[in-house]
């Protein structure tokens, strides 16, 4: 499993403008600038390993990524919902969560630097919600399924026979 100092160290070295905002032994968080069509996006990444891995979803344990300025706008009218492909949280109903990748396909995991992956992928996400905007399609692919739906347990997959 990649730990917290592992995760600084490669966000720092790969995103030297993302920049610490709380740590803890098992967590961090970070602030940066994204502006992958020009428009720059102010995004909060939460990371926190688990204490206990047993009986955890990988949807628990995923990083979580946040846009915080601007917020992202609402449109109830567009087909894919008022905001596509983001899980909305019971505690912050304002600023929802990125939908990235997958659990179920397996397309991160613990062992996983948020710096070769997440990052990216929240850069590419906020490109596709930028031609959303304008198109009111989105063309990002991927599939959105509620996190219920996202219920792979934490262990190894199977292994090719």
């Amino acid at each position: 499993m990649t730990t917290i100092d592992q995760q600084i160290e490669a966000m720092a070295e790969r995103w030297p403008g993302f920049k610490i905002i709380d740590k803890g032994a098992s967590f961090v968080e970070w602030h940066g600038i994204l502006a992958p069509d020009k428009r720059e996006h102010l995004v909060r990444v939460r990371h926190r390993i688990p204490m206990v891995l047993e009986n955890l979803t990988l949807h628990d344990a995923q990083p979580r990524v946040q846009v915080l300025k601007p917020l992202l706008e609402r449109h109830p009218d567009y087909e894919e919902g008022p905001i596509p492909h983001v899980y909305w949280s019971n505690d912050d109903k304002v600023e929802p969560y990125l939908c990235l990748f997958s659990p179920t396909l397996r397309e991160w995991d613990i062992n996983d630097l948020i710096a070769d992956t997440t990052i990216h992928w929240a850069a590419q996400w906020l490109y596709f919600y930028e031609g959303w905007l304008v198109t009111k399609k989105w063309r990002g692919g991927g599939r959105h399924v509620s996190p219920n739906e996202e219920e792979k347990r934490l262990e190894p997959a199977a292994s090719p026979i």
